[in-house]
């Protein structure tokens, strides 16, 4: 009787570890993705008009580990932050020497961007756009 109900409590916690895991899992992909999967899509548009996508949180730097490198002596290394808090996106300029603006204005703390807000980066301008996800891109 004892040997039954130890070879199902053994079972029942190898059942849970491997739903935990599964659960582990699911979440840490969904992180790792970092896309808003509902609303819009926000992007940056260069003067080029390259399209450069938003994630959930973005660094903007020279730094090769951030989500958007640009290269331009004018930038520092983790120069600025994209984020979306709720509904509403904002930007923060990390410190930076050069400082970040927001439509000619130079920001010192985060500030909430809307559509077609100008940035400049550096010596670099962008535009905030955004795109409805099931919009295609050109």
């Amino acid at each position: 009787m004892y040997e039954l109900l130890a070879q199902l409590a053994k079972y029942l916690i190898i059942g849970l570890l491997y739903y935990l895991l599964y659960n582990f899992l699911k979440i840490m992909i969904m992180d790792i993705r970092e896309y808003d999967q509902e609303g819009p899509g926000y992007f940056l548009q260069t003067e080029e008009g390259k399209e450069i996508p938003l994630l959930k949180v973005t660094t903007i730097g020279r730094a090769v580990d951030s989500d958007i490198v640009i290269d331009d002596p004018y930038l520092s290394s983790k120069h600025a932050l994209i984020y979306k808090k709720g509904n509403s996106l904002y930007i923060q300029d990390l410190k930076s020497t050069n400082g970040t603006f927001l439509n000619g204005v130079k920001i010192r703390k985060p500030v909430k961007l809307k559509e077609n807000d100008v940035l400049v980066l550096g010596s670099k301008k962008y535009i905030l756009k955004r795109r409805e996800l099931n919009e295609p891109s050109d």
